[in-house]
């Protein structure tokens, strides 16, 4: 290895410590949704990863899966450069894509009109409850039937548990303390500070505040209180079409879901996307501001 191409997978190893520190149960995640693909999809498929990064989760699944290709979207460009450079040695069985999942129009950067997974990890919480349900009706779209959605991320409870919300929000201050407690551990705004300064990626760090600052003002600032509960991602990827929604891996509100198109039924929608609104909206959790 190279000093350039050692430096590379340096920087990808600290992006996957930082989130490790707000996620100790971060790989035994990545392992439930990359080891279990295969079971209903068999060894061969085309999985798309949904705020892709620097590419932490398909890396394992290319990994554990060597007959899959994958199709990674993000917009952000510094961690498409660092996942660029890191992993360039999956040749055509990756494929990125610059896209914003807020755009109407993301899709049509694929270049492909079915996949047979979609895979997301700590990404959609982001997203305002409108935009998930766009994001989710999309995803049904593209899954051929009998495909699957996996999504791994924060999903606060609904209002009501205020003991099991207190304990989640505990255990997750407690982890990113210890963590980071260490004077080299690199926390969410210490790692874009460092990454900002390396020399591999300083160029690309004023593209990414222009491009952040565009977008707001395109789509607005994001609005926390609008954090999407686990109530509101059911509904939605009910309400795209899709089956078989189930929590199949928890860690108080980090969660994965599970959801299915169903082969034998065509993809019908009941609600509005303005209609999203008006559902019950999840509380944010305290501990950090992972994307």
């Amino acid at each position: 290895m190279t000093a350039v191409a050692d430096a590379w997978q340096k920087l990808l190893s600290s992006w996957d410590d930082q989130q490790t520190g707000y996620l100790p149960r971060r790989e035994e995640r990545f392992s439930v949704i990359t080891r279990t693909v295969d079971e209903v999809l068999g060894d061969t498929f085309v999985a798309l990863d949904l705020g892709c990064g620097p590419g932490s989760l398909f890396q394992r699944i290319l990994a554990v899966h060597p007959a899959a290709t994958v199709i990674a979207v993000d917009l952000d460009p510094l961690l498409l450069k660092l996942g660029r450079n890191a992993l360039f040695n999956y040749g055509d069985r990756l494929d990125w894509v610059d896209a914003d999942l807020r755009d109407e129009r993301w899709h049509e950067k694929l270049g492909v009109g079915r996949v047979d997974a979609v895979v997301s990890t700590t990404v959609l919480h982001w997203l305002d409850p409108s935009v998930l349900l766009a994001v989710y009706r999309r995803a049904a779209h593209l899954l051929r039937p009998g495909g699957i959605l996996r999504n791994g991320d924060n999903m606060p409870y609904d209002p009501g548990p205020v003991t099991h919300e207190r304990l989640a929000g505990a255990a997750n201050d407690r982890a990113a303390q210890q963590a980071f407690a260490v004077a080299d551990g690199l926390d969410w705004q210490r790692w874009w500070a460092y990454a900002a300064d390396h020399d591999l990626l300083a160029g690309v760090a004023g593209d990414r505040a222009v491009r952040h600052e565009r977008a707001e003002q395109v789509y607005g600032p994001r609005d926390d209180d609008l954090t999407p509960s686990l109530s509101t991602h059911v509904a939605t990827l009910t309400d795209a079409g899709l089956r078989e929604i189930d929590t199949v891996w928890q860690d108080f509100d980090d969660r994965i879901l599970l959801a299915v198109r169903d082969p034998g039924r065509a993809v019908v929608y009941s609600r509005s996307t303005d209609e999203c609104s008006s559902w019950r909206r999840g509380t944010t959790a305290s501990y950090n501001p992972v994307g």
